[in-house]
């Protein structure tokens, strides 16, 4: 798979930190994804990186977004944006 720029931002986030779902009401697809580093929503981005293996559900909390090895792989070898 090709790695967009944004995607390659967003792992980069997540190198630095993880990202938190924020539900915006008690409907349960109706959340977004954040982080402290960025004001624009990751929800589109971070999702295709679930998709691809390069994020995953953090194990303990299933509403903060982690790297998986994949994707720390990706950050390695690319670097910063």
């Amino acid at each position: 798979m090709t790695i967009s720029q944004a995607q390659l931002r967003t792992l980069n986030l997540l190198d630095k930190k993880p990202a938190c779902r924020v539900y915006r009401s008690n409907r349960t697809g109706d959340y977004s994804w954040v982080h402290d580093d960025t004001h624009i929503s990751l929800t589109p981005t971070l999702h295709r990186l679930f998709s691809s293996g390069y994020a995953m559900l953090s194990p303990g909390n299933r509403n903060v977004a982690i790297l998986t090895e994949k994707g720390r792989e990706v950050v390695a070898v690319r670097g910063g944006c």
